[in-house]
């Protein structure tokens, strides 16, 4: 993450815990900005989801980023090729944003990156079941299943 970003998340965290009390920032709420300020320069997942996850009430503000920026993560791991690390950080999302049809949906093309269908059909449900939009979900079902049943005629005739 850049430091632009790092300043614009902080910002965000300050004017949001700010309206949460509808007062200017108090030592306890500053001192819980301050720990999810912390843990973004260090660019763990983990502990940007901790620090977040402790905020409490604080955090929900700072919600969006803390997905997306988590996401973002994972994304820089499949890419790379860390397929496995990238699913870890997707769970650890998914689990934290458990209503997020896109933290599901991220997981679900991580682990069907990796080759496990079942899973990653299992996951693209979740996320179709939040977002019954979702087209790429859908899609995806739509194809892992075709594959599936491809592969298991094509295993029957061996």
């Amino acid at each position: 993450m850049n430091y632009l970003r790092l300043g614009l998340a902080l910002t965000i965290l300050a004017a949001g815990a700010g309206n949460v009390q509808s007062a200017p920032l108090h030592a306890p709420q500053a001192d819980v900005v301050g720990h999810l300020a912390a843990a973004f320069a260090t660019q763990d997942p983990a502990r940007i989801t901790h620090a977040y996850r402790a905020m409490g009430d604080y955090a929900l503000p700072a919600a969006d980023l803390v997905e997306s920026t988590i996401n973002a993560m994972g994304y820089d791991l499949l890419e790379n090729g860390e397929i496995d690390a990238a699913i870890k950080v997707f769970d650890l999302n998914a689990q934290t944003f458990p209503l997020s049809a896109n933290t599901w949906d991220s997981l679900a093309e991580a682990v069907m990156t990796k080759g496990a269908y079942e899973s990653a059909i299992r996951y693209y449900r979740v996320s179709l079941k939040l977002d019954p939009e979702s087209n790429n979900a859908a899609q995806m079902i739509e194809r892992m299943t075709a594959e599936q049943q491809f592969s298991y005629a094509s295993g029957n005739k061996s």
